[in-house]
C-alpha cells in the first residue's frame, strides 16, 4: 500500500475507498508516520500503563490536556474505538456507583447509531444484524430517535429538524434520568448508519440537557461527563 492506493499480487492497483478512520487522513506507509513508530520502537515498543509510565505517554497526555475543553485533564489510553466505548461506558457506571446512585444503570442512544463491535458497544448502538444475534448478552439501552437531517420536511433547515428531534431526547431525559448513567452519540455524523448527519444545534442543547438531569454525555470514542456534581 502507498498513499490511497492498494496493489494485489498482479500489480494492479485499488484506490482504497474503505479505509476510512484509520488510514485516510494521512494515507498508507505514511514515510513521517512509520518514522516515528521506528525511532519508538528502538527505545520502548510497550510497557503496561499500571504502576508504570514512561515519557512518551506523558508528553502526549499533555499535549492533549491542552486541546481539550476546559476541566478535561485526564487521558485513559484504549487500542481501539470499541474498547474506548467499553471504557466510557463502565466509567460512567462506576462514577454514579461511588457516588451511591446504584439506581443508574442504563445508557440512552439514538437510533441507526454504531458504536462498535464488542458487547457493550453493540449494546449502545442500533445496528440490527448485531444485536439480533447477540441479544441475549446484550444490555438494554433507552433509544431515542435520530435527529438525522435527511428526514427533516420540506423547507425546514438541519437546525430547526434537529431542535425538533430533540423534544424526544428532553422528554427521554425527564422520564429516566434516575436510572440513566449516560446519553452515549456519535458526533454530528452516524457514520455507519449511511453517513447520516444532523446539525451541531443538537449537541449544544444534550450538552445542557444532560448537565440539567445529572447523566453523562459519551461522545462516541470520547467521554465527557457532565453531573451534578462536577465533571467526570
Amino acid at each position: 500500500a502507498q498513499g490511497v492506493w492498494l496493489q494485489d499480487y498482479d500489480g494492479k492497483r485499488y484506490l482504497d475507498a474503505i479505509s476510512s478512520w484509520w488510514v485516510n487522513l494521512f494515507g498508507h506507509c505514511n514515510p513521517r508516520i512509520n518514522a516515528a513508530l521506528h525511532d519508538q520502537l528502538e527505545q520502548l515498543e510497550h510497557v503496561l500503563l499500571a504502576g508504570y509510565t514512561h515519557a512518551p505517554v506523558i508528553e502526549l497526555s499533555e499535549r492533549l490536556i491542552q486541546l481539550a475543553p476546559k476541566g478535561l485533564t485526564r487521558c485513559f489510553y484504549a487500542d481501539n474505538g470499541s474498547a474506548a466505548v467499553e471504557i466510557a461506558l463502565k466509567m460512567s457506571y462506576h462514577y454514579w456507583r461511588n457516588l451511591g446512585r446504584a439506581r443508574k444503570t442504563r445508557f440512552i442512544t439514538l437510533t441507526n447509531s454504531c458504536h462498535g463491535e464488542t458487547l457493550g458497544a453493540v449494546a449502545g448502538g442500533d445496528v440490527a444484524l448485531y444485536k439480533e444475534i447477540y441479544a441475549p448478552l446484550l444490555l438494554q439501552p433507552i433509544s431515542v430517535p435520530t435527529p438525522d437531517c435527511f428526514h427533516r420536511t420540506v423547507g425546514e433547515s438541519c437546525a430547526d429538524h434537529s431542535r425538533r428531534m430533540f423534544a424526544h431526547m428532553e422528554r427521554t431525559l425527564e422520564q429516566h434520568a434516575a436510572e440513566a448513567c449516560a446519553v452515549i452519540v456519535e458526533p454530528l455524523v452516524q457514520c455507519a448508519g449511511g453517513m447520516r448527519m444532523y446539525d451541531p444545534v443538537y449537541l449544544t442543547l444534550l450538552r445542557d440537557a444532560c448537565t440539567r438531569h445529572g447523566v453523562h454525555l459519551i461522545a462516541d470514542e470520547v467521554a465527557v461527563g457532565f453531573g451534578r456534581k462536577g465533571k467526570m
